[in-house]
């Protein structure tokens, strides 16, 4: 920061480190010298914004700092007796400190250490007060203490509890920025990988305390729409919250942490399993139609819906299942347990549903008996049906056409992790993020390491030439039409910087060189592989063959050299070789200058630096063998896609220029974002097509017909399309949220036609195909219309999650749904009515029939 930042500036005796900021400047004129100061030299230029009204912290935090635990007492007491137990606590053996947030020092100790509002410590009559222990304390003892001595003073509302919690530093940093906000008189950000996952931490708890309920209501009420009964909505309802605690209880028993994939394993849960116990239900109204004996209703009902319900299951926990195949921790543990948590809804509503509808009375409201009227969704959902077989051919057309349509966009589907861009816009973090970006060097980092296999060798004019070049050429690159481009290109006039800026022990080097040299500009450069330096101590007497050295200062001959054995003369100088450098001696003036090889002048000035007091600054950039260094670039962007690009260009200057013997590696969290990238492409296509193809052998060896099973997949294969073509038009980009969409879809969305097809199936025994289309989605087809209704709608809930990844998942997942069971009831139908596929026929479905009756 401004208050730390240190300036390297050369003296008679070398170079000297000094604060920036010797005193807080106060007039205008001091305040101005000091940003002057500031902003043209290397080493702080990037503390202050572009805008000139912003400065910059940068804070490194320790590895576990979240968890690294914080033991302290909370003393709540009567307001009116604060004081006299704060005086008396403070005297208590074993406490270092009593904070109440009396003083600005206070305050901020309780706000940057424990994450705690002082204002917010007196409310109601009663005063918290912080104690913290000793870092020898005996906390069993002290907490008896303390309680033995608030139960004296106040014992009706005095408490006391002690916790040693771990308190992440986001919490502590944006309970501090009110306070600098007060002193400022101006708006503080915070932002960086760091800030980022802590108010995604923070965002996920939010989200599901919220979607939680909301997806909960919203099933209610399609629940009751769709049954108009208290155990149609009571059945399905608790099938799925059984199988939510489960697979939430299997979470924590595993150990894992909430993640922004898993967070959303709750709404899935509720929003797919419902879907199991509403075929079993509206099938069992169905039934009772039929008769009016409970038990034969439900037989019938677990005969002839426990296969169809079995393979929804089966499917969607296949699709679910795909995604354990994934590299990437987060989906792969969403994948299993939203698997088991599928399985667990599965079996619920074979066994617990049909038990509890057996112990419940008989409905008085069935659907319809067949002496009367069907029902406007009946009615409604039989004319879709029989307008499909009577124009088999247009519907299919006009399939094919949206599908098409849509697909053309496929290709602008993007692969792409923006961490910043998954909030909203107007967020905090996002405005922040943007702001930093836009005044200062960027908030993302890519580290590239350079090394060499010899000790010292790093410290090579030629390797740190190359190193100042690669960080030359990545500052001079800027973005123009979602691309990175180089000076060479005819728009880089028009681009806008991608790189802010960068840093390496190359930035600290030309810096001492400069100061090295008297603070002249023309050294703030890396120096050469031979380099003059001036000898001031000692001057020499050439007289015969001896060339004789004298103290500069005294006269005093110090030593004699002899010429052939101790030097050699050439071109009117004397050459001394002084171990790893060479003296040369102006036999005209006797004065000498030392041609010191590149290396060990820049290993002298790494020392110099060093000795200076700040040895750190050093070790944060080279190992202490001198062999390895570490580059930082600052990135205006968190796309995965530009940073992606700016790599590209740093590993091609890598390889024109780098000398043999030095290799690159890029590390950091860009790495860190393209290796994700990598992972979501391979996750991406290896989930959707192991869940198409799983599913269609799984459907294909049940059914015992390839044909069947190609059939089976034609709708969902419809609505991927669909789903991708939309993303594409409307660019959507395939990120960690939206990854998992594919396969959950294909899971859930093939369920639509195996019950189609099992109920067409049954129809076919005694009808002909039109009449049968019309009979399936008068029945089955309310069943798929619930089901699509109830799924779409708890997925819909995602959408009001605060995380862009999650609303656009909810979206995407509610519109598979949509067109999955559309294109089951539409296109299918149609399809088969034009092929007449061999399945369909009588004699193919003789052990269906036989079933039947």
């Amino acid at each position: 920061s401004l208050s730390s930042a240190s300036l390297i500036k050369g003296t008679e005796a070398g170079i000297q480190i000094e604060p920036a900021m010797q005193e807080v400047p106060t007039t205008p004129e001091s305040i101005e010298a000091f940003k002057t100061v500031i902003q043209t030299n290397d080493l702080t230029k990037t503390l202050i914004g572009k805008d000139g009204k912003s400065t910059a912290l940068i804070i490194t935090l320790k590895e576990n700092l979240d968890t690294t635990p914080v033991p302290r007492y909370l003393i709540q007491i009567d307001e009116k007796k604060g004081d006299e137990v704060a005086a008396k606590v403070a005297q208590t053996e074993g406490v270092a400190a009593v904070l109440t947030g009396s003083s600005d020092a206070e305050r901020f100790t309780l706000a940057s250490v424990y994450a705690i509002d002082a204002a917010k410590l007196s409310k109601k009559g009663l005063s918290t007060i912080v104690v913290v222990p000793s870092a020898d304390a005996d906390h069993k003892a002290l907490l008896a203490n303390l309680s033995a001595l608030v139960k004296e003073l106040d014992q009706k509302t005095g408490k006391v509890s002690f916790t040693d919690k771990g308190i992440p530093f986001y919490d502590r940093i944006t309970a501090t920025l009110p306070l600098l906000d007060n002193k400022t008189d101006g708006k503080t950000y915070i932002s960086g990988s760091r800030a980022v996952s802590g108010i995604v931490t923070r965002l996920l708890v939010q989200d599901l305390s919220l979607l939680f309920p909301i997806v909960i209501l919203i099933i209610i009420l399609v629940l009751y729409l769709s049954f108009r009964s208290l155990r149609g909505v009571l059945l399905p309802l608790g099938n799925v919250i059984i199988s939510v605690i489960w697979a939430m209880g299997l979470m924590g028993w595993l150990n894992q942490a909430i993640s922004n994939a898993t967070m959303v394993l709750p709404i899935i849960l509720i929003a797919v399993g419902t879907a199991y116990t509403i075929h079993v239900i509206n099938r069992y109204y169905e039934e009772l139609g039929k008769t009016s004996d409970k038990k034969t209703a439900i037989e019938e009902t677990i005969t002839h819906v426990a296969l169809p319900v079995f393979l929804a299951g089966a499917t969607t926990f296949i699709g679910f299942m795909s995604l354990a195949v994934s590299r990437i921790d987060a989906l792969r543990m969403f994948g299993i347990l939203s698997a088991l948590g599928i399985l667990f809804a599965l079996v619920l509503s074979l066994t617990l549903t049909p038990a509890i509808m057996v112990v419940l009375r008989t409905p008085k409201r069935a659907f319809h008996r067949s002496t009367e009227p069907k029902g406007r969704l009946a009615e409604t959902l039989g004319a879709l049906g029989s307008s499909v077989v009577h124009h088999p051919k247009t519907t299919v057309g006009i399939s094919l056409l949206l599908i098409a349509f849509l697909a053309i966009f496929i290709p602008k589907v993007k692969f792409e992790t923006n961490t910043i861009n998954s909030f909203k816009k107007g967020s905090e973090v996002r405005t922040a993020s943007e702001y930093l970006n836009e005044n200062f060097t960027g908030i993302t980092v890519m580290t590239i390491i350079a090394s060499t296999t010899e000790d010292g060798a790093i410290l090579e004019p030629a390797t740190l030439k190359a190193i100042d070049g690669l960080q030359t050429r990545l500052e001079q690159l800027r973005l123009y039409k979602e691309k990175v481009i180089g000076p060479e290109d005819p728009n880089w006039a028009k681009g806008t910087d991608i790189v802010g800026g960068s840093q390496s022990i190359v930035t600290f080097i030309k810096g001492v060189n400069k100061a090295f040299n008297n603070d002249n500009e023309a050294f703030n450069r890396v120096p050469d592989e031979e380099n003059p330096v001036p000898v001031s101590t000692e001057v020499y007497t050439y007289k015969g063959n001896s060339l004789i050295e004298k103290d500069s200062e005294t006269g005093e001959v110090l030593t004699t050299y002899t010429e052939g054995n101790d030097f050699s003369v050439a071109d009117g100088y004397a050459l001394l070789t002084m171990g790893d450098y060479t003296r040369k001696v102006d036999l005209a003036t006797g004065k000498a200058t030392d041609i010191i090889p590149g290396r060990t002048y820049v290993g002298q000035l790494v020392f110099q630096y060093e000795n200076s007091g700040k040895p750190e600054t050093i070790e944060a950039f080279m190992d202490s063998p001198r062999k390895t260094v570490k580059i930082n670039v600052f990135i205006k962007t968190a796309s995965s896609t530009l940073i992606g690009q700016v790599q590209k260009e740093a590993r091609t200057y890598i390889a024109q220029n780098f000398p043999k013997d030095v290799s690159a590696d890029i590390t950091g969290l860009s790495n860190l974002t393209l290796a994700i990238l990598r992972l979501l492409v391979e996750s991406q296509i290896s989930s959707v097509l192991s869940s198409l193809v799983i599913v269609f052998l799984f459907i294909t060896l049940l059914s015992r017909s390839f044909v069947e099973g190609l059939f089976s997949v034609i709708p969902l294969s419809a609505s991927l399309l669909f789903n991708f073509g939309f993303m594409g038009l409307f660019n959507i980009p395939i990120d960690i949220s939206t990854a998992t969409i594919a396969s959950i879809g294909i899971g859930v969305g093939i369920d639509y036609t195996l019950h189609f097809l099992e109920r067409l199936k049954s129809y076919l025994c005694h009808m002909e195909y039109d009449d049968a289309v019309k009979a399936t989605l008068e029945t089955t087809g309310k069943g798929i219309f619930f089901n699509a209704l109830a799924v779409a709608a708890g997925f819909a809930a995602l959408m009001f999650s605060q995380l862009r990844g999650n609303f656009f998942m909810g979206l995407l997942l509610s519109l598979i749904m949509i067109t999955s069971s559309t294109f089951a009831v539409t296109l299918l139908p149609a399809l088969l009515k034009l092929v007449n596929p061999k399945f369909l026929h009588k004699e193919a479905l003789k052990s269906v029939c036989e079933d039947d009756l």
